[in-house]
């Protein structure tokens, strides 16, 4: 199903494989079909049915570090291997084996989350077989025609690579989390008449998306980089519309992005033509400022736990604040002014201190002088104007202040 974006929200594809008595549904019709025993055999023995081995390796590629794959049951898990390796080899209809149709409902969804890199199906299928054998024919829906898509991907490599390229030398994790955020934002813009734009080919082909091709097009970086990086669905809480972001992990330490709220053409306060080119208050939360931020993960889903803010934007570049200081807030001011800086980025480490530091600078009462008069008249002395217009952004919901002239 296709969902539309609430306010600071995006568009999100969130795969509904519900499984009834009757088959599947929310856009995954059940054609029922009672096999024949010499037709169940000949599907079990099909050429390409994965090996019901281990499930956490299909050739070379290592399962077990998918993020929804690991919360997956073990007979889910072979499900899962069974799927990858289809969809990998570009197989439209395949077999799959197992007793209990849930799984197969929760191994597509986990493929499609965790598999970024498979663009050409858009996770809706049919499926047919004899429930008593639990042998199931899935037939997936391609959106790009298998002898298309080597051509696809070789346009996606080269936005890749430009990626890569700007990873230096010795870069740490978080720098490739860094770069990732800022590459997604800084080739796309935020469309909801984007095509396809529940998966990665939006980003790197079209230039616009939606916040399900700005996540998955995020982790297919990150994946490439070597950074462990899961995908996410859930919804916003006050609106209950669609949504989806992502969970690094940071040498170790797990946080929370979303590349798509970053994006200021998604609907940054502004005025006139004015506009940052990039949202930082997204990259790098604890999971109690994801929920400040009304980001809701689907239920079941089990997130890690983030307390350690280390990673954080805002602290790792000294733009934090615990508590409120009038001189240390003039202080970020001047040095804005001293050093022709454009925009001063001001967090706080609680709510009371947040709203001090608002209300400082732009105070209700016209007769209290806001703390920016001095450092704007500065600014205006040196550039030789007789007025200057600023612009200002605040969260209520993550504690920051952005000014920018």
């Amino acid at each position: 199903m296709r969902l539309r974006s609430s306010v600071r929200g995006a568009a999100a594809g969130l795969l509904a494989l519900t499984l009834t008595a009757g088959g599947l549904t929310g856009g995954i019709p059940f054609a029922s079909a009672a096999y024949t025993t010499e037709t169940v055999y000949a599907a079990e023995q099909s050429e390409g049915t994965a090996a019901a081995g281990n499930p956490q390796t299909v050739g070379e590629t290592d399962l077990s570090d998918g993020f929804v794959y690991a919360q997956l049951s073990p007979s889910a898990q072979k499900v899962y291997a069974e799927i990858y390796q289809e969809i990998r080899d570009h197989r439209t209809e395949f077999t799959v084996h197992s007793s209990d149709t849930e799984d197969i409902k929760q191994a597509i969804s986990a493929v499609l989350a965790d598999c970024p890199q498979f663009f050409w199906v858009d996770g809706t299928a049919s499926m047919s077989g004899f429930r008593a054998l639990g042998t199931w024919t899935i037939t997936m829906n391609y959106i790009v025609s298998p002898d298309e898509i080597d051509g696809i991907q070789a346009r996606i490599e080269e936005k890749v690579q430009e990626y890569l390229k700007q990873i230096p030398e010795g870069a740490s994790e978080y720098e490739k989390v860094r770069l990732a955020y800022e590459y997604v934002i800084g080739i796309t813009d935020y469309s909801l008449a984007s095509e396809h734009n529940q998966n990665i080919m939006s980003v790197f082909l079209n230039g616009s998306s939606v916040c399900a091709g700005y996540a998955r097009a995020f982790k297919y970086l990150l994946d490439r980089a070597g950074v462990w990086c899961g995908y996410i669905e859930g919804t916003i809480s006050d609106t209950g519309e669609g949504h989806a972001w992502n969970v690094v992990r940071i040498d170790g330490i797990y946080s929370y992005v979303d590349p798509s709220w970053g994006d200021p053409s998604y609907g940054e306060d502004h005025t006139d033509a004015k506009q940052l080119s990039i949202i930082y208050d997204y990259l790098c939360l604890t999971e109690e400022e994801m929920l400040r931020a009304r980001h809701q993960p689907d239920a079941g889903l089990q997130l890690p736990s983030t307390t350690d803010r280390s990673n954080d934007f805002y602290i790792r570049n000294g733009m934090y604040y615990e508590g409120y200081s009038e001189s240390s807030l003039s202080s970020a001011l001047w040095n804005a002014v001293d050093n022709a800086i454009d925009i001063v980025y001001l967090k706080y480490s609680d709510y009371d201190s947040y709203t001090q530091a608002k209300n400082a600078l732009f105070p209700d009462n016209d007769d209290v002088t806001s703390l920016l008069d001095a450092p704007i008249r500065q600014r205006m002395e040196w550039d030789n104007a007789s007025s200057m217009r600023y612009y200002y952004s605040c969260s209520d919901e993550l504690w920051i202040i952005k000014i920018y002239w």
